[in-house]
């Protein structure tokens, strides 16, 4: 397969998708979750909780690993992105801001937890707040296909944001 045929279908799913299962570990304690995400170029930025068990972890470990899959009725239609990388919180105005209206712009609803007087304005005034922005960094993304044969997954390697290297068959 080409870097470039990968790549399209690779970004088809992340665009056509809502939800993330995130997994860390710290201490040899594994951990997940699953959160709405939106993308930057391959970068997924989401709001999370400060206080949440993954973003404590973050704190510590930020290596991680995400799946993103349709929902599917058979195990030959299973079709979707294992994802390893790593979990940055977004703390500077521009990158914050960026990945705000990105994410805003995939979730309109999302808005309304910002608005004054909610549970969550503080967080885009930069206050002590409940939630922060983070961004999933990937750098290295598997597409599976079940249609293409079990376990026959093809591998795209990314750095500094970009697809790297021709996809391997993995």
């Amino acid at each position: 397969m080409k870097k470039e045929e990968l790549e399209k279908i690779i970004i088809n799913l992340l665009d056509s998708s809502t939800t993330m299962t995130l997994s860390c570990t710290l201490s040899d304690e594994p951990w997940v979750c699953s959160v709405f995400y939106a993308r930057q170029g391959f970068d997924l930025v989401f709001f999370s909780s400060r206080n949440s068990r993954h973003s404590k972890v973050f704190k510590e470990n930020r290596r991680a690993a995400a799946s993103i899959y349709k929902d599917c009725d058979s195990w030959r239609d299973i079709r979707g992105l294992q994802i390893e990388g790593r979990v940055d919180i977004l703390t500077k105005i521009p990158a914050v801001a960026k990945g705000t209206v990105t994410y805003f712009r995939k979730y309109p609803f999302a808005r309304e937890f910002f608005k004054a007087g909610s549970i969550l304005s503080d967080g885009l005034a930069g206050k002590m707040s409940a939630v922060a922005l983070y961004v999933f960094r990937p750098s290295s993304i598997w597409y599976l296909n079940n249609l293409d044969g079990l376990g026959v997954r093809w591998k795209l390697d990314i750095r500094n944001g970009l697809a790297v290297d021709p996809p391997v068959q993995a």
